[in-house]
């Protein structure tokens, strides 16, 4: 934004502000699941992509869905935040293993082993980028459809059938087809 001190620059700060109170959460709790907790790196990459937002926030507000745009930022900054790292695959999947209990609290779905956390960690982050999101969103995040959508930009009815599509990969990927059809109760 070019002049804060203006009527229009202050109008465009609070808006600004307000959107990013109403997504902060997602946004952190998403980049915690890609980056982990360690040394604080996900609130640096969240703050480094609210930077970037605010510096073009009056284009954001010109996309359809505002919402989706600061997504893709925040994909961006988390890519170009592993790719600083010496090894970003394990960075990756330590922060993703931190979060298979809750999606298996979540999901409903009980793990009876090791093998089998592990095949789901490694079926997770072998999933479409799209499905993977989905089901961070939905089922680590605990988003509700409608907003997980808005932050793909994808209509809620493609949202539930790419769920659906990768709930039945990940129960297949560990060998429990049974898995594939419990969903959460309040979807």
């Amino acid at each position: 934004m070019n002049d804060s001190s203006a009527p229009d620059g202050a109008r465009l700060r609070l808006t600004f502000e307000a959107f990013c109170d109403i997504h902060e959460r997602a946004w952190a709790g998403f980049a915690r699941t890609q980056v982990g907790a360690h040394h604080a790196a996900a609130e640096l990459v969240v703050a480094d992509m609210k930077q970037h937002l605010l510096r073009n926030w009056a284009f954001a507000l010109r996309q359809e869905i505002p919402a989706a745009y600061a997504w893709r930022l925040l994909k961006e900054h988390i890519g170009s935040w592993l790719d600083t790292q010496s090894q970003p695959a394990a960075v990756q999947t330590a922060a993703m293993d931190a979060v298979i209990a809750d999606f298996c609290r979540r999901a409903r779905w009980s793990l009876e082993n090791l093998p089998e956390q592990i095949g789901l960690l490694s079926a997770i982050l072998g999933l479409p980028e799209r499905q993977r999101d989905i089901m961070i969103l939905t089922h680590c995040l605990d988003l509700d459809d409608d907003e997980a959508a808005a932050y793909l930009g994808t209509p809620t009815a493609t949202l539930r059938s790419n769920r659906r599509h990768a709930r039945r990969r990940l129960a297949a990927a560990i060998g429990r087809p049974d898995l594939a059809d419990r969903e959460k109760e309040t979807r």
